[in-house]
């Protein structure tokens, strides 16, 4: 008898391992993620896309410690893990080290769950791995499915600080045996705000030229990295968080004419080893004031991610035919739903120190110039590793 397992990952951005540099798997898997998930949802009509990719690739790993056969080597593979249980250990350890911290202007939080039924016997070795991971193991009555909604929304609920409430219905746990959950917090004031009595509406266009909208443009003339990067057809600008700078986002703006959907392509392009990848090069470069031009935006999106993940080469575990997990469990398994929730905001909210929020209004035209004023991809990272927590597609634009 086949069982049923429902993932939960939920992440959420507010504003805005060590496993090398960003030319590794991780970042590839993200990139590729946020490709297949932009396609998948433009085919119903939704181009505002934001995925937490680190959390589906945390769970998605954990998973592969549970899994054999064909399960194995296709999450081995597209996740880029290595091929021997301790070393995929210390991964999931760098990962969740990086998924600390609390300062005056910057909150990271990750949590991660298991709610099991009480009659499925899990192996313990998967629990050890699960709680050396730091996800938390709960036993559950799964009939009672209204509690066990309540439960799951009450542990994402804290963990978003109360951001995301109802991230599942009690039908949408109808015949399951057993819940992951990762939850993704993260709040920060940007290392150099914006002065929000310069924000102005403005038209917001397609990559055809063609204005679709009106936005609320936020300005500030302030010290960023700035840089043409060809490999990928984008202008691309970093504006960090924090006063140590160590989280950042990254905003891609492709070069004009060029559709978002290319520059997406390009981006989940493996890399040639020959040479730097563009990111770790990006990182490298001196900061410079930048006139800036960004819009104040807000998304909240649900994503179905089993597609995208299907389209990534991840396809097994997906079917109640072909899973292989029995190293989660005696009883057979397959993963029945994969779900995100994302809430991401940007404002012009900063830390105190604000004086180059004003400086250099009478020579803006003089200067470097980054304007988002059309469909932008975005990124927010972890600087030291250069890995990639939240990712996006802004094109469809509104005044919030």
């Amino acid at each position: 008898m086949r069982m049923w397992t429902l993932l939960i990952v939920v992440g959420l951005a507010c504003g805005a391992p060590n496993v090398g540099n960003p030319n590794n798997a991780v970042n590839h898997f993200s990139f590729g993620l946020l490709h297949n998930t932009y396609q998948f949802q433009e085919s119903f009509g939704t181009k505002n896309v934001a995925v937490a990719p680190l959390s589906v690739w945390s769970l998605f790993s954990l998973l592969t410690e549970g899994s054999s056969g064909q399960t194995f080597s296709e999450l081995l593979n597209v996740l880029g893990l290595p091929n021997d249980l301790r070393a995929t250990q210390n991964l999931h350890l760098s990962v969740k080290d990086i998924l600390k911290h609390n300062s005056r202007d910057v909150t990271l939080i990750g949590q991660s769950a298991m709610f099991s039924d009480c009659s499925l016997e899990i192996h313990p070795e998967f629990c050890r791995s699960a709680n050396l991971c730091s996800t938390d193991v709960y036993s559950v009555d799964p009939s009672n499915t209204t509690k066990l909604a309540g439960d799951i929304n009450y542990y994402i609920c804290t963990a978003t600080e109360g951001k995301i409430i109802n991230a599942v219905k009690p039908q949408n746990l109808d015949n399951l045996r057993m819940v992951l959950v990762d939850a993704l917090y993260f709040k920060a004031n940007w290392t150099h705000p914006f002065d929000p009595t310069h924000t102005k509406q403005a038209d917001f266009q397609n990559s055809q030229g063609r204005t679709i909208g009106r936005v609320n443009m936020m300005y500030h003339k302030a010290p960023h990295r700035h840089a043409d990067v060809e490999e990928i057809g984008a202008q691309v600008l970093e504006m960090t968080y924090g006063s140590d700078a160590r989280y950042s986002m990254l905003l891609l703006l492709p070069y004009e004419g060029m559709p978002i959907k290319q520059l997406l392509e390009n981006l989940a392009s493996k890399p040639t080893e020959r040479k730097p990848h563009w990111l770790t090069t990006f990182l490298s470069e001196e900061e410079h004031n930048v006139d800036t031009y960004v819009p104040r935006f807000f998304m909240s999106a649900q994503s179905d991610l089993i597609r995208p993940m299907q389209y990534t080469g991840i396809v097994s575990i997906f079917d109640p035919q072909r899973a292989e997990l029995p190293g989660v469990s005696t009883s057979p398994l397959f993963v029945s739903s994969t779900v995100q929730n994302v809430e991401l905001e940007v404002t012009e909210e900063g830390t105190v120190a604000a004086a180059a929020t004003i400086a250099g209004l009478e020579d803006r035209i003089l200067g470097p110039r980054f304007e988002a004023n059309r469909e932008f991809v975005f990124l927010i990272l972890e600087r030291s590793a250069g890995i990639v927590l939240f990712a996006g597609v802004y094109s469809e634009p509104s005044v919030v």
